[in-house]
């Protein structure tokens, strides 16, 4: 590239931390990595690309002796801004690394929702509608551990970060431009807190069927969650590889308490969980042990009313009207859960301190009123424009007349 030096793999301390003086002399740089991750527990790291005006590498993590601490340190330094692009897994490699997630994130992906793209958007189809420039996606499916690595495999990976620089600046200027970098920085903020948030959080109770277990059946679900991590991790093997999740809810369902109860469930006679039974059936059994009050409590679900559906189609309508009004992406917005919080949180009596996210910063102002106001009876859909994306707009509903009343004569 024109005016910017592209090195060799970075693969010794001596280059790293000469690579690292640069990048705090720059103050900001691009960052993207490479990694695998069907095999293992843990994402293997097989790759950091890193760019700033002046240079373009790619750093080699497997290379023998090579420490990436003070390339991490970099990234998580708040006096450096790091430029992204769907940030989310690179943000947990980072967390899986160094135990702390960055706090100076720009997230072309979430700045581009803002500024009139869609969301979320691929980086070859961002570069290309925002900066005209054609991205290459030949190298999707490399196997990044294989050594040594081809230039057409290097040159691949950089291009994940080549251009990061110029989108920023260019989505920055039409966030400025458009009075939204408040915005943006608020929900780059917010994005890195969701990553944390889920590390942090119990993801047993994510597990596809777990809202309709009973309490008993959530504490076994919960214990046989903690036995597939530690089964992972002891075997360096995926998650799902150990035990399926439908399969993990479908033991929960059923407590089994013999070997003969637990092999009736459908594909539980795959030879490594046969060779587990008794490991399970030990889970189990400690799960129907626990006290009736220690026992989790059940996840609020509020979609078991009867009209949520339709109300949430309704509240659906609205959103996609007023994002289309302020040109950014519905998906950035908000989601049905949102708004299922929203419909949980009116119906609560609107407490001060539980705002759902639809009513908090700058979705308030885009949405979270107008939603309200559907919901209040004060605002009503109407259809539109038939040819438009979005056919519908909102308009105030009139006052209702007084009921008539007969004449003081008895007249009508």
């Amino acid at each position: 590239m024109p005016g910017r030096h592209v090195a060799p793999l970075i693969a010794t301390e001596y280059e790293l931390r000469e690579l690292v003086a640069h990048l705090r002399d720059q103050g900001r740089f691009a960052f993207d990595t490479e990694f695998v991750s069907e095999d293992t527990f843990e994402p293997v790291l097989c790759l950091a690309q890193v760019a700033t005006r002046e240079r373009m590498v790619a750093i080699d993590p497997l290379a023998r002796g090579l420490d990436l601490e003070p390339l991490w340190d970099a990234v998580l330094d708040p006096k450096l801004e790091v430029v992204m692009h769907a940030a989310g897994e690179d943000l947990r490699i980072c967390r899986l690394q160094t135990g702390r997630l960055p706090s100076r994130v720009f997230d072309t992906q979430v700045a581009a929702g803002l500024a009139g793209f869609g969301y979320p958007m691929s980086l070859v189809n961002l570069v290309g509608q925002a900066l005209g420039i054609p991205l290459s996606g030949s190298e999707t499916r490399t196997d990044w551990r294989r050594r040594p690595l081809s230039e057409a495999q290097v040159s691949y990976a950089l291009d994940d970060v080549a251009h990061l620089l110029d989108l920023a600046d260019f989505l920055r200027g039409r966030l400025d431009s458009w009075g939204r970098s408040a915005w943006a920085e608020d929900e780059f903020a917010a994005f890195v807190a969701s990553v944390r948030r889920r590390v942090e959080e119990d993801r047993w109770r994510r597990l596809p069927g777990a809202g309709t277990l009973s309490r008993r059946s959530l504490e076994v679900a919960r214990r046989l969650y903690d036995w597939r991590i530690e089964e992972a991790r002891a075997s360096n093997r995926p998650i799902r590889q150990v035990m399926r999740d439908d399969l993990l809810v479908g033991i929960a369902r059923r407590q089994p308490r013999t070997k003969r109860d637990l092999e009736a469930l459908r594909d539980f006679n795959r030879p490594h969980l046969v060779a587990r039974s008794r490991e399970i059936l030990d889970v189990v059994a400690e799960a129907l042990l626990v006290p009736e009050d220690r026992l989790p409590e059940p996840s609020e679900r509020p979609d078991d009313l009867p009209g949520m559906p339709m109300l949430t189609s309704l509240l659906n309508a609205t959103l996609a009207h007023c994002a289309a009004r302020y040109q950014i992406s519905t998906g950035l917005v908000g989601s049905s859960n949102d708004l299922k919080a929203l419909v949980r949180w009116h119906l609560d009596g609107r407490p001060d301190q539980l705002a759902p996210d639809l009513l908090r910063g700058w979705r308030a102002d885009v949405c979270g009123r107008a939603l309200l106001d559907v919901l209040s009876g004060r605002l009503a859909l109407r259809i539109d424009d038939l040819g438009s994306e979005v056919p519908v707009a909102l308009e105030p509903v009139p006052p209702h007349p007084p009921a008539a009343t007969d004449s003081p004569d008895g007249s009508p």
